[in-house]
């Protein structure tokens, strides 16, 4: 009897230490699903990962280092050419999964065969396990495809797809510094069937001080460009956009950012961000004063951060 695992779990990870992978560990290790077989891809880390990733010890677990830092999409290939799954389930440090997810998922891909990327509700969790927000995404096919068009339809450490559909279609494009599943997403629809189960089997760690705050408008640039490609993909038949030049101006324009402007961009960003934890209301909203402080400390004279607090503040009145 074989034993190669049904479902390869690929993390990658970059100076996250036991704090960040503890929880997302303990997760997988509860998994219902047996004999899962689990990827962590240290992408260069320079703090004590790499310590923390000699020691541990559990079956299914394999660990790869690279020498020096090459950015997420180019980590996950590597982990996703190591394993020996027929699917691939993405996970991030610090996030939790339900302990039925993989087995639910899987399930979901056997009996249907027609479908290669699968995803599911999430959850956005504080620091101390409060919920902040529930994230719904479409479940079929046809409502994904729609929305792809504007923007992502699942959450990147939800999903799990078919490795070989994955590799038919060129895996993560590394040139893609950010919004690498996007564009990964986009592709494999074109190709393939895609799905989200109704129920939440993935829980997220939210902070305010997260990279898709921070970095809001480089996402977006390459978000921008992702749907660019597949729109010529679509009209075309093929790419006319250069992806390496293209990527290599986006990746120009913000590493030759003044630092001035930098800071200005990421208060503009975090006030953003205040100004929609608000607006969803409710559990998200307490997170809303935390961003927004994380703006005033990068550059307090932004005028969006000081409208969202004058708005907060007559609210209470």
């Amino acid at each position: 009897m074989s034993d190669q695992p049904l479902v390869s779990v690929v993390i990658a990870v970059y100076n996250s230490g036991e704090t960040g992978l503890a929880p997302a560990l303990a997760s997988l290790q509860a998994q219902t699903l047996s004999g899962v077989e689990v990827i962590i891809v240290d992408d260069g880390s320079t703090d004590e990962t790499p310590v923390y990733l000699a020691a541990l010890d559990f079956p299914g677990l394999r660990v790869q280092r690279l020498e020096a830092n090459r950015g997420q999409a180019a980590a996950l290939n590597a982990g996703i050419r190591l394993a020996r799954g027929r699917y691939i389930a993405r996970h991030d440090a610090d996030d939790i999964s339900a302990p039925e997810r993989l087995e639910r998922q899987a399930a979901f891909l056997d009996a249907n065969p027609n479908v290669a990327l699968l995803g599911s509700q999430v959850e956005w969790l504080d620091a101390v396990g409060r919920l902040v927000r529930r994230f719904d995404y479409p479940l079929t096919h046809e409502a994904i495809a729609a929305q792809l068009r504007e923007k992502n339809s699942f959450a990147h450490g939800s999903v799990m797809f078919r490795r070989e559909v994955a590799e038919a279609v060129g895996l993560y494009r590394e040139p893609f510094r950010l919004a690498q599943d996007y564009d990964l997403w986009l592709r494999l629809c074109e190709h393939a069937q895609a799905a989200n189960v109704p129920d939440v089997l993935y829980r997220m760690r939210f902070s305010p001080g997260m990279a898709s705050l921070r970095r809001n408008t480089e996402q977006n640039a390459y978000a921008a460009l992702a749907r660019q490609l597949a729109t010529e993909r679509s009209e075309q038949g093929a790419e006319s956009t250069d992806l390496e030049a293209a990527a290599q101006a986006i990746r120009e324009r913000f590493a030759r950012m003044p630092a001035l402007a930098r800071r200005r961009a990421e208060a503009a960003n975090y006030a953003a961000w205040a100004d929609r934890l608000t607006w969803w209301g409710g559990d998200a909203a307490r997170q809303a004063w935390p961003v927004w402080a994380l703006g005033m400390r990068r550059w307090p004279f932004t005028v969006a951060l000081w409208k969202h607090a004058a708005r907060r503040l007559l609210r209470r009145r």
